[in-house]
């Protein structure tokens, strides 16, 4: 970031990608080429999906993860708002949070072309006004309706889901606590997420139970305790059905690798 102001990167991202900052010294353009997931900043949270874009501001605090599916890929390039010592005025309120492109297609060629001069490092003045044109095209033709932020309550599941699954232990008092009756969470998250919050609570339980497995020294027993399961063996069913191996025979693969 000292000498090159315009930093850009192209990565595909780890099964259950996390990502979480605590306020950068710079302005971030992120963009999902594929993948699907969520990302909280703000006070709200915006599904992630090929398209979707963010211009991020200094020391905004992010938080961002992918629970089930394809795994992300995304662009991002750390800049700041100058271009031959000119602010960024064509660019419109930063931050920008939830937007989608136009066209996916023409700006993964704008990527491919921006990655290999980055990764040639030939002109760096050049490279520093195709990432600037990128950014202001984005903004430019953004649909902000087809990335609007998730309904506060289906947020609030999401991150209970996330950091609290054990909490949940009936899926009807759960949709009281936020003010609805069951039928109408289940409608209003299937339709927001893409699948029932049964669902996605399992996958965040089994995202919670690999990671003990692979960073704690937990007997399964106790995994399937912190996450709230009464029955060890229900638990293991459950986690070979999403994950292919028992519990047991999971921690033993990472042994041999």
């Amino acid at each position: 970031m000292v000498d090159r102001p315009w930093f850009p990167y192209l990565c595909t991202e780890v099964e259950h990608w996390r990502w979480e900052t605590h306020g950068e010294a710079h302005f971030n353009f992120w963009v999902a080429l594929s993948g699907e997931g969520y990302l909280s900043c703000d006070g709200e949270t915006y599904p992630v999906e090929p398209g979707s874009f963010f211009v991020f501001s200094p020391q905004q605090e992010i938080l961002a993860a992918h629970y089930s599916g394809p795994r992300i890929t995304r662009f991002s390039a750390h800049f700041h708002p100058l271009l031959a010592g000119q602010v960024l005025d064509a660019v419109d309120g930063f931050p920008v949070l939830g937007g989608v492109v136009a066209s996916l297609p023409l700006l993964q060629r704008q990527v491919d072309v921006v990655m290999r001069m980055a990764i040639r490092r030939e002109n760096d003045v050049k490279l520093a006004g195709l990432i600037h044109r990128l950014i202001v095209q984005s903004c430019g033709q953004v649909d902000m309706g087809a990335g609007a932020s998730l309904d506060p309550r289906v947020a609030e599941a999401i991150r209970v889901f996330r950091e609290a699954p054990a909490s949940v232990r009936s899926m009807d008092a759960f949709a009281r606590s936020l003010g609805v009756s069951r039928s109408h969470f289940d409608r209003a998250f299937s339709k927001q997420v893409g699948q029932p919050p049964k669902q996605f609570l399992l996958n965040c339980k089994m995202i919670h139970a690999r990671r003990l497995l692979e960073s704690s020294s937990l007997r399964v027993g106790e995994i399937a305790e912190a996450l709230g399961y009464k029955d060890i063996y229900f638990f293991s069913r459950q986690f070979k059905a999403c994950c292919g191996l028992a519990p047991v025979h999971y921690r033993k693969s990472l042994l041999q690798e």
